[in-house]
């Protein structure tokens, strides 16, 4: 899901975690739709990843950005999260400080400054880059990540980078780079092209964003991947975990459960019902690949989740994680300024399943309504994440949104009319960014008559 970090926990009998602005018009708005405003800028990124035998890492990345705005650039901006990733920069960071130093920073082969503070770094631009135009930015940097961190982190002789290298930022009259919060997703990325290799000290198991084909021990490898968000990499101990490919319509599922977990069988079967659900009821992912690590991250990335490390507390959060590839990856948004469209979207439609599941609503949506009634709500729902008033943040996107879609489908014939509403609204939006706007917009073209004083009442 994107379970973020500092999420709130409530717990019966199962544990659900609770823990998102380009605008794309859509084409059927009626005669005053407007154009679809993307992202300006494109990526294509080629990274190499060496570990010492101690854990540490060294990072050469090298991305090739073209200019696709109107504007003329003196700068390109990057997340580069590692950099923020301490008590320093972060003033609500918790856990132990990761280690990172930059060695060389350089446009098209030629050393250049840089600005970096807190996780934004803006590389200057000698010559200035025209629309339409490309420029190669390669960064070179050391990290040793903090042991139990959060995201990016090491867990014993297993190694989790998330957010782990420069991420290329949304550019809409400007670079608009959140410093990283610890609480939820503050980076906002679009999508680009991928080819990372590895060089690891020995031989571990290595699941990727990419296509990383059969599960076996190895040291080293090149993974690619194309139109991805965002490129997520473990490596992992391979004495601590067991293993399974199971077949999910077209996509292999690669499966990774603790051995002392005894989870495997029933983890895999339960995301190969899950995914073909959603396939069958939202739309196709295009994908042919989707690794979940049973490693108690609680999180989504592009073509690979991080679920529970325990049976008892797997149903929710593993549905929840799949149905994020729908909502947050192939349809994309700004997770720091709204949140609700994917966390919420994505909370809507993994209840649905298991309401389904189980013939039981009230089951379904039982996490739903705990959250809504866990802290008091926000009334509109799509403000940025640091306006969200103490874990109301909780509250309002994981309970208040699926419960309000919930009412409002309900008196439309439920589950079976909101199935077809989230099919209808992927197929529109698919590998777009998307916001409330359009949301707003393609809800009202969707069904018929106003729907101004039900949406009005949560969205602003």
């Amino acid at each position: 899901m994107k379970l973020k970090i500092g999420m709130a926990i409530i717990a019966i009998g199962i544990i659900i975690f609770f823990i998102l602005q380009a605008l794309v018009f859509c084409e059927e708005c009626g005669s005053d739709k407007a154009e679809s405003q993307q992202d300006a800028a494109n990526a294509v990124y080629e990274i190499d990843v060496q570990m010492s035998e101690d854990g540490g890492f060294q990072v050469g990345a090298s991305i090739e950005v073209t200019n696709d705005s109107t504007d003329t650039w003196s700068e390109i901006g990057f997340y580069l999260v590692p950099n923020a990733m301490n008590s320093e920069e972060t003033s609500n960071y918790e856990d132990e400080d990761l280690e990172m130093e930059v060695s060389s920073v350089s446009i098209n082969g030629a050393e250049t400054d840089y600005k970096l503070d807190n996780n934004e770094l803006l590389v200057e631009l000698e010559n200035k880059l025209e629309p339409d135009s490309a420029a190669t930015v390669a960064v070179e940097y050391s990290m040793i990540l903090p042991e139990g961190g959060m995201r990016l982190s090491q867990v014993g002789d297993n190694y989790y980078l998330a957010h782990w290298y420069p991420m290329l930022g949304i550019y809409k009259d400007g670079w608009d780079i959140i410093d990283y919060d610890s609480k939820g997703e503050s980076y906002d990325t679009d999508y680009g092209d991928y080819t990372v290799s590895y060089e690891l000290p020995k031989e571990y198991l290595v699941a990727s964003s990419g296509e990383d084909g059969p599960i076996e021990a190895t040291q080293n490898g090149l993974v690619e991947g194309q139109n991805i968000k965002d490129f997520y990499l473990a490596i992992m101990d391979p004495d601590e975990w067991e293993t399974e490919t199971v077949q999910a319509n077209d996509t292999e599922l690669r499966v990774f459960t603790p051995v002392s977990a005894n989870m495997l069988e029933e983890t895999s079967e339960l995301a190969a019902e899950a995914y073909v659900y959603f396939e069958e009821n939202i739309g196709d992912n295009p994908f042919g690949e989707l690794d979940i690590i049973g490693n108690d991250g609680y999180m989504e990335y592009p073509n690979i989740i991080e679920v529970a490390a325990d049976e008892e507390s797997q149903e929710s959060v593993l549905v929840h994680e799949i149905a994020h590839q729908w909502f947050y990856y192939l349809v994309a948004n700004d997770p720091y300024q709204e949140a609700w469209l994917d966390e919420g979207l994505t909370e809507f439609a993994s209840s649905i399943f298991i309401s389904e599941r189980y013939d039981d609503d009230e089951y379904g949506f039982w996490s739903a309504a705990a959250a809504e009634d866990y802290y008091p709500t926000e009334t509109y729902v799509n403000i940025p994440l640091d306006k969200f008033v103490d874990e109301s943040y909780y509250s309002t996107i994981y309970g208040k949104v699926p419960m309000l879609l919930k009412e409002y489908f309900d008196s439309l014939n439920g589950n079976e009319t909101a199935l077809e509403f989230l099919a209808a609204y992927y197929a529109e939006f698919q590998f777009k960014q998307v916001g409330t706007e359009e949301f707003k917009a393609f809800f009202e073209m969707y069904f018929e008559g106003d729907q101004s004083e039900f949406l009005d009442s949560w969205l602003k």
